[in-house]
């Protein structure tokens, strides 16, 4: 059975797919805010490191092609590199077989498929480096082998890790792992100097993220303490989402055959040689500890131990290799698993334009909050909306000045600027707090500020709906009652916007935009 063969067929498959629903669904709401990463390139980012940055703007061709589908197209082409990645150290801990299972199970996941895979998210470029240095850590752990090699794999490790650390910092926990299983299990890479060296070409590489928070006076650092701080009180609740999280977004077929195969791990090998499935457990189960004992404390995200999951994957396909070797080319089980995210692709076009249901609150002002197809969709119909009502109030004389909008967040901020502002050439800033703005505090720097006598539209969405801020109204002369704007999904309204009109602007906000 050629393996090979069925593996890149999965990923072209894989790959049409994506393509099709990124061509047809508009940008979520960290989609359109990395956007304006690639707007203005950084060596690092209020809220992450700037490989994402450099992706948008390498696939949309520095910008010339800013449609969903070349934003998205950096993330699809590395989910399509992650497939063979893993199908490929599949392979090397156990056989072909094995590495097309790993290559199933790995699409089958959503995390894989679409958090890391169709939506343009910094996990797509780190999960990249994330697997192919466990791939390079399989080879410099392997005890046979040239002593050039191994020193030429810990140079390029070094290298890969900090790629991945600076596609999003978890990739730290490629070091961490590494440094649990040479601590545990082979000492003697303490006296190779290219084990520094490498240590070395990290810290290089990485070193962009530091000098820029140096710069700005370590802002990234302090905003994530205020995330990530321990032993406040314990949030049960808190925790219990990030379990059916991380349950949900692995596809829960996965995370079964991944318990199975834990649980087969004491009585049964599940790799060629032992070292791989140690290798693997050390670079993975601290990642999912560490976010365990977070999510005890702070809210977390359950796509933070994605990569760990990915890994674990590994040893679920070697234990169905095992258990199915001779009777099934596929096992029926990861069918099962592949079929789920496959029917949510499908379906999710239709239900973002077309479900016929009203999520969410029903109140006016809080319309739809709770409703995440929201996220997805209604941009392009209020941007046509609103360019008819700037360009009715620009004739009547009712709006002074260039047309400018206002946000106070970092979303919708971001979807204003990219659907409504950037197509129609209109002004846009973001005001607020630095935690509230984040990089357009940056942004707002390269963008023509306020002038005194102006008119400004502030723009709220009733799903994250917050009014204008005291300091912002109190900046102009006088506000208009505000104006609503419908969604609606098959003749249900399911989000308004609310338009506020300013009038006369005083002056008193900085051109960063931030204030109280």
């Amino acid at each position: 059975m050629d393996y090979r063969k069925l593996v890149i067929r999965l990923i072209l498959v894989a790959t049409a797919l994506r393509l099709v629903v990124a061509g047809v669904t508009e940008l979520s709401n960290d989609e359109v805010y990395y956007w304006t990463y690639a707007l203005k390139l950084q060596s690092n980012y209020f809220d992450h490191p700037p490989m994402i940055a450099l992706l948008v703007r390498l696939c949309t061709g520095n910008l010339l092609f800013q449609q969903e589908l070349f934003v998205r197209l950096g993330a699809i082409l590395c989910a399509a590199i992650n497939t063979w990645l893993i199908y490929l150290i599949g392979a090397r801990v156990n056989n072909e077989r094995t590495g097309w299972i790993a290559a199933c199970l790995y699409t089958a996941s959503f995390y894989g498929s679409v958090l890391a895979g169709l939506i343009m998210l910094p996990d797509a470029p780190q999960m990249v480096f994330w697997l192919y240095g466990v791939l390079l850590m399989m080879k410099i752990f392997k005890a046979t082998g040239s002593r050039h090699n191994r020193n030429r794999r810990l140079a390029l490790f070094g290298l890969v890790a900090g790629l991945c650390i600076l596609s999003k910092v978890h990739g730290i926990f490629l070091w961490s792992g590494f440094f649990l299983y040479m601590m545990l299990y082979d000492r003697s890479l303490l006296r190779n100097p290219f084990f520094y060296l490498s240590i070395l070409i990290t810290a290089c590489v990485v070193s962009p993220i530091l000098l820029w928070n140096i710069d700005n006076d370590f802002v990234t650092y302090r905003y994530h303490n205020t995330r990530v701080s321990f032993f406040s009180a314990v949030q049960w609740d808190g925790f219990l989402r990030q379990i059916l999280g991380e349950i949900g977004y692995n596809n829960p077929v996965n995370i079964f055959l991944i318990i199975s195969a834990l649980l087969a791990l004491r009585h049964h090998k599940l790799t060629n040689e032992r070292f791989q499935q140690r290798a693997l457990l050390a670079v993975s189960i601290p990642m999912v500890l560490s976010v365990w004992f977070l999510a005890l404390f702070r809210d977390t995200l359950p796509h933070w131990t994605g990569p760990a999951y990915s890994l674990l994957l590994l040893l679920a396909a070697g234990r169905l290799n095992a258990r199915t070797n001779g009777v099934q080319r596929t096992p029926t089980v990861v069918k099962v698993a592949v079929a789920l995210p496959l029917m949510i692709l499908l379906l999710l076009p239709f239900a973002i334009r077309y479900l016929p249901y009203q999520m969410g609150k029903k109140e006016e002002l809080s319309l739809g909050a709770g409703d995440l197809l929201l996220d997805m969709s209604g941009w392009e119909s209020f941007a046509e909306d609103f360019r008819q009502i700037a360009k009715e109030d620009q004739h009547s004389g009712r709006m002074k000045g260039p047309v400018t909008i206002l946000a106070d967040y970092w979303f919708p901020s971001a979807h204003l600027d990219y659907y409504v502002a950037r197509p129609a050439g209109f002004y846009f800033l973001a005001i607020g707090s630095l935690n509230n703005i984040h990089h357009y505090a940056w942004v707002n720097r390269s963008r023509a500020p306020l002038t005194r006598g102006q008119d400004a539209y502030y723009i709220a969405v009733s799903n994250y709906y917050d009014p204008p801020p005291p300091a912002m109204v109190a900046a102009f002369q006088k506000m208009d009652a505000p104006e609503m704007i419908g969604q609606y999904r098959r003749r249900l309204r399911v989000r308004n916007f609310v338009i506020y009109r300013l009038h006369n602007y005083q002056g008193g906000i900085p051109d960063d935009g931030i204030i109280p």
